[in-house]
């Protein structure tokens, strides 16, 4: 890929980014219903171990269609050796201004919503089970403020199993993932799991843009007096690395 395109690629990219965010302006509450979720992600190779990433999620209720959130990462990858990474970053999401979120202690965000900041560590390890099929393990924790009545901190394990298809950039995946709740008015304890399956692509042949499509199902439980909440999400994602 030539220079030329690959810059035309670069600010078409930013430049969906900057107009996506302007989507956030519709509100309604977080529901049980089914999402559809698209995200962009920008990673940048800052030297041989250190990468600095932008990641950016839309959440939408796909009926009656309507905004549920919207989440802004910023984060540090340090490559300790192959495949073996530590993270840590901040994300801030923006949920509808509810008096549910205000009690909890939620600030005014952009866009007239409601902010919710995090910031987390997390560090993962893949390897290969046999030639092309390979096992990823990520363990992240997570620190919320304000305080949330479900929770101030979350630990999670995610397994993702994937494919990569010979001479191709396609790879179909698996993944799993557990949460475990803590710090909140609700027990402690496993209260979330997530199975997630999909696959990803390179659309543009040498090109360094990637294309992921996704089915992902939540399941909450023994939240105790609080209502569990289940969604299932169809989505896709755009990342794409600077050098």
């Amino acid at each position: 890929m030539n220079s030329t395109l690959k810059s035309i690629i670069n600010r078409g990219l930013l430049g969906a980014l900057l107009f996506a965010t302007t989507l956030t302006i519709n509100a309604q509450d977080l529901s049980n219903n089914l999402k559809i979720w698209g995200g962009l992600s920008f990673s940048y190779k800052a030297s041989d171990n250190v990468t600095l990433k932008l990641g950016q999620l839309f959440a939408y209720n796909a009926s009656p269609s309507s905004y549920s959130f919207s989440q802004t990462k910023l984060g540090v990858s340090y490559k300790i050796k192959r495949r073996t990474y530590v993270e840590a970053g901040y994300v801030r999401g923006l949920f509808n201004d509810t008096n549910s979120l205000r009690a909890q202690g939620a600030t005014s965000g952009w866009f007239n919503k409601l902010a919710v900041d995090r910031v987390y560590a997390n560090f993962s390890y893949k390897h290969d089970i046999v030639k092309r099929l390979s096992l990823k393990h990520k363990f992240e924790f997570q620190y919320f403020f304000p305080d949330l009545d479900k929770y101030k901190t979350r630990a999670i394990y995610s397994a993702r199993l994937g494919y990569n298809v010979r001479r191709s950039s396609f790879s179909p995946y698996i993944e799993g993932q557990v949460y475990n709740y803590g710090g909140g008015i609700i027990s402690g304890g496993f209260k979330r799991f997530r199975f997630k399956t999909g696959f990803s692509f390179k659309p543009i042949k040498d090109s360094s843009m990637k294309t992921s499509f996704y089915y992902l199902a939540q399941n909450e439980y023994n939240t105790d007096q609080l209502a569990d909440n289940d969604y299932a999400v169809v989505g896709f994602s755009l990342s794409f690395k600077l050098n």
